[in-house]
């Protein structure tokens, strides 16, 4: 086959495969993980991104050896890139809890990865507008979908239920409306940088003027007051500019009056937002489990560990040691990325981290020089550089606007999206200087695929076979009855695939001991099988007060009441301000006959939840009775 021929199906082949990730991972929820009914986890979605991205990978290496003319491009920006995953490298392998900063790794490597794929392979311009498109049109269709929701007063993406608190909100194909706006924010501004100053015909304009109509309607009907927010900054870091420019003077200051006038309009007549907007306490010092109680368990978290952070991706399971009495919920991330870094990452990640969008700004500032057309004396000067620079900086300074009250960064769809933006606006650097090329020699085709090609494709590669093994392991189990022997076979199965995995020792001992409450002659030792696996739990994840909670319920079962005073004490010093750890201290005073201090432990457990902590309220009652029997331990909350 002709060389040339070859590059050119190569480099269409993996542009296709890079939309084809972002497409999916827009669609597939936002490629978060699916929460199970046991509080674990599945990463089925981020793992077909990895499969997908990383075949873009292989061809990008077979491009670099079959294609001889093939150049790397590496501004600063790509060391910073390559710092940081270093940096999370090293962190990974000092964590605490490995299997879950191991899977944080891998989201950094998979957004590593699409970095060098898009920055070296994605350099026509044609091909960066057509990735444009593609999303463009995608999210419309999702706003659509999105209107729908809202319409119909369907809290559901996908069939899935969202939260209750999500009801009359769009969120489109994500589970939360607040991050479906982080979506339209990325795209927005781009958008709209294109129908003013981009070249195009006049159908396209048309088209691409809808699509930003529909967004914006679609970003409205998310009711993401960050959202709101944070696109009207990345709108007007456009609009400014473009205003400023005689050619474009006239339509971006008409844009600017209309996204006015309609904000206004909206904020203050039309009822729903108004609502939105009278009713928000998550800045309320005085009100539950707001921004602001989780900010300053973070905070405190951050004071403890100022220089490495408590660990990747640790924030979900440190954060109970940090709540106040106020903070009951159970909050993933800090919803806030940069506490959040701060946190998982310290002081001294948080900057590794920074480097890369220092680097990357300075890169941008030299390009828009280069890609600014000049005004015109006869006629407009459109440029599709200028427009996509301008307004993919535009998207992603709108979404660190964003990440000031969400966590925005750790959806992988918008992730990915962001990431993408860098690598085009890196690639776009070609056209400030020609000093970023690296020669295509031996030398340089060895070194690429020895320390950067090859290093990404075997983390992917052992990623996905190992953690796409579990997976399927796991999702076997939850198709089996619920105590059937089928079921335990697999979920011991994917144990010996991962033994890091601390959730998935806590199913197979919650499996054994339903099968113990259950009764039979041999209970006891299904009950002492239980406690063993609670146990391994305990030992792989020492944070999580669930697996103490639950060998106490066993330790009980099997007539040992001080032993289970002692985990049911460890449990409620891991989570001192949890409503259910001091609902599991009442619940133990109650077997034991205590009633004074089952009282007390149960009056705290309801006062640390809101609404009032229902288990809690259920045995007040029981205790109010006169002569109320209990309820024997084989039927715990």
């Amino acid at each position: 086959m002709d060389v040339d021929r070859l590059d050119t199906w190569l480099e269409r082949a993996i542009a296709c495969l890079v939309a084809a990730a972002l497409g999916f991972a827009i669609l597939a929820f936002g490629a978060v993980p699916v929460r199970d009914a046991f509080g674990g986890t599945r990463d089925g979605n981020f793992l077909v991104v990895e499969l997908l991205v990383g075949v873009s990978l292989v061809l990008w290496l077979v491009r670099v050896w079959a294609v001889r003319s093939h150049r790397l491009l590496w501004p600063p920006v790509a060391w910073g890139v390559l710092l940081f995953a270093g940096w999370a490298a090293w962190r990974t392998y000092e964590a605490a809890l490995p299997y879950i900063a191991w899977g944080e790794f891998m989201r950094i490597v998979t957004y590593t990865t699409l970095f060098f794929v898009v920055v070296n392979n994605l350099h026509r311009q044609d091909t960066a507008q057509g990735l444009f498109w593609f999303l463009a049109l995608l999210a419309t269709a999702l706003c659509f979908y999105g209107a729908w929701q809202f319409a119909m007063n369907q809290n559901t993406t996908w069939g899935f239920p969202r939260s209750a608190n999500y009801i009359r909100r769009a969120s489109g194909s994500f589970m939360s409306p607040n991050n479906f706006a982080g979506l339209l924010e990325l795209l927005l501004p781009v958008a709209l940088s294109a129908v003013i100053a981009g070249r195009m015909k006049a159908l396209g304009r048309i088209v691409l003027a809808y699509t930003v109509l529909v967004m914006l309607a679609g970003l409205a009907l998310t009711f993401s007051r960050g959202g709101w927010v944070a696109a009207g900054i990345g709108l007007v870091f456009v609009l400014v500019p473009l205003a400023r420019h005689r050619d474009y003077r006239w339509p971006a200051l008409t844009a600017l009056i209309i996204l006015g006038a309609a904000g206004a309009v909206g904020f203050t007549k039309t009822a729903l937002m108004k609502q939105r907007l009278e009713t928000s306490f998550d800045l309320d010092p005085d009100a539950r489990n707001t921004r602001l109680q989780i900010w300053q368990a973070t905070y405190k978290m951050w004071e403890d560990h100022r220089i490495h952070g408590v660990g990747p991706a640790h924030f979900a399971e440190r954060f109970k040691q940090y709540r106040t009495w106020k903070a009951h919920g159970e909050p993933e991330r800090a919803h806030n990325d940069y506490l959040n870094a701060l946190a998982d990452w310290g002081a001294a990640g948080t900057a590794v981290a920074t480097i890369p969008w220092l680097l990357l700004a300075y890169g941008v500032a030299r390009t828009l020089q280069q890609v600014r057309r000049d005004p015109g004396d006869l006629e407009v000067k459109r440029s599709s550089r200028y427009a996509f620079v301008l307004g993919a900086t535009g998207g992603l300074i709108a979404l660190l606007a964003h990440s000031f009250v969400d966590f925005n960064f750790h959806i992988p769809a918008n992730a990915l999206v962001a990431v993408c933006w860098m690598g085009l606006l890196t690639g776009y650097s070609r056209y400030a200087t020609d000093d970023w090329w690296v020669s295509s020699r031996r030398p340089w085709r060895i070194g690429i695929t020895l320390f950067i090609l090859a290093p990404l494709a075997a983390a992917l590669a052992y990623d996905l076979n190992r953690r796409g093994r579990e997976t399927s392991e796991l999702a076997k189990a939850d198709k089996a009855p619920g105590l059937s022997d089928d079921r335990l076979r697999h979920l011991k199965a994917a144990w010996d695939i991962e033994d890091r995995n601390a959730w998935t020792a806590w199913e197979i001992g919650e499996l054994y001991r339903r099968r113990s409450f259950a009764g039979g002659p041999d209970h006891l030792d299904a009950a002492k099988e239980a406690l063993a696996w609670f146990d391994r739990a305990a030992a792989v994840n020492p944070f999580q007060p669930s697996f103490h909670s639950w060998a106490g319920l066993c330790l009980v079962w099997l007539g040992q009441p001080d032993a289970a005073k002692a985990r049911f004490e460890k449990a409620h010093s891991l989570d001192p301000e949890g409503r259910i750890t001091s609902f599991f201290q009442g619940w133990y005073a109650f077997q034991t006959g205590n009633d004074a201090e089952a009282r007390r432990w149960f009056v705290k457990s309801a006062e640390q939840g809101w609404p009032q902590y229902q288990p809690a309220l259920d045995y007040l009652r029981l205790l109010d009775q006169r002569g109320a029997v209990r309820p024997s331990a084989s039927a715990p909350p």
